[in-house]
């Protein structure tokens, strides 16, 4: 089955098959960077074909970096609120309430209703795994939301905000403060350039999706609405992978270094 019709035509959909190849990749060697013995079993149910993913070593090690950092932020919001909401957005075919359930946490996977038709098939939801087909951006899902203000909330998107315009991240991120004041917010942002380079790769890939927000500093979503609070950053250079394959030397130039990371904010009350 093609991809696009796997995914409805959906271009950032479509994006979802990379990063489950590169955690089933990774699977195959002693020492996963990642353990995730679900990847491959999605990749086999969905006759995922890696010739048509054409990333490189660097490239597959990178999405599985990212990964085990959005997992490191997840992982230490249980440690302080084991009983706490986890909401995915844009969840794909990620598998990480499966690597991560600590017995206690209720946790919701958020996509459009073709990827979550798909996840249901192979990862059926219970009592405390649940789904919702929406839209991230669309405004209804936030009111009709089965989770309530003050609960702690941490909202999780990996490799999904970057690809939408600045003023749709910015209202959606606004509304979820305003919606629940003291959840978090845990994205990767890139900056222009970085988004310059990832668009090139992605139309040598083949991709017909694009990047489009960006930031100058992560700390610039503080200036979106008061009460939002940068608290954590992650960059690729904090504990570099050697497998990623970034000359050494990168670290040393600014705009390089900072292009692109994981942030974890606050999302407070006015």
């Amino acid at each position: 089955m093609s991809r696009s019709v796997l995914f409805g035509g959906d271009p950032v959909s479509q994006t979802l098959l990379i990063p489950l190849w590169a955690r089933a990749v990774e699977q195959r060697g002693p020492n996963p960077l990642l353990r995730d013995p679900l990847a491959g079993e999605l990749a086999r149910a969905i006759d995922a074909d890696g010739k048509r993913i054409r990333l490189s070593r660097g490239d597959l090690a990178q999405c599985v970096v990212r990964a085990r950092e959005f997992d490191r932020f997840v992982r230490d919001f249980l440690t302080r609120h084991p009983d706490g909401t986890v909401v995915h957005l844009g969840c794909g075919l990620d598998t990480r309430f499966q690597r991560l359930d600590n017995g206690r946490v209720h946790w919701f996977d958020l996509d459009l209703p073709a990827v979550i038709t798909i996840r249901r098939g192979l990862l059926p939801p219970s009592n405390r795994y649940r789904y919702l087909a929406a839209s991230a951006f669309a405004p209804d899902w936030l009111g009709d939301a089965p989770f309530e203000p003050g609960d702690a909330l941490m909202f999780v998107a990996e490799a999904v905000l970057p690809y939408f315009p600045t003023d749709q991240v910015r209202d959606l991120v606004c509304r979820l403060r305003e919606r629940f004041p003291g959840a978090e917010l845990v994205t990767d942002a890139y900056t222009s350039h970085a988004v310059r380079i990832d668009n090139l790769h992605l139309a040598v890939t083949g991709s017909r999706a694009r990047m489009h927000w960006s930031v100058r500093s992560p700390a610039e979503l503080e200036a979106w609405s008061p009460g939002i609070r940068l608290v954590e950053s992650f960059s690729y250079f904090d504990d570099p992978e050697p497998r990623m394959g970034l000359p050494r030397w990168f670290a040393r130039v600014g705009f390089i270094a900072h292009s692109t990371g994981i942030h974890r904010y606050r999302l407070d009350g006015s």
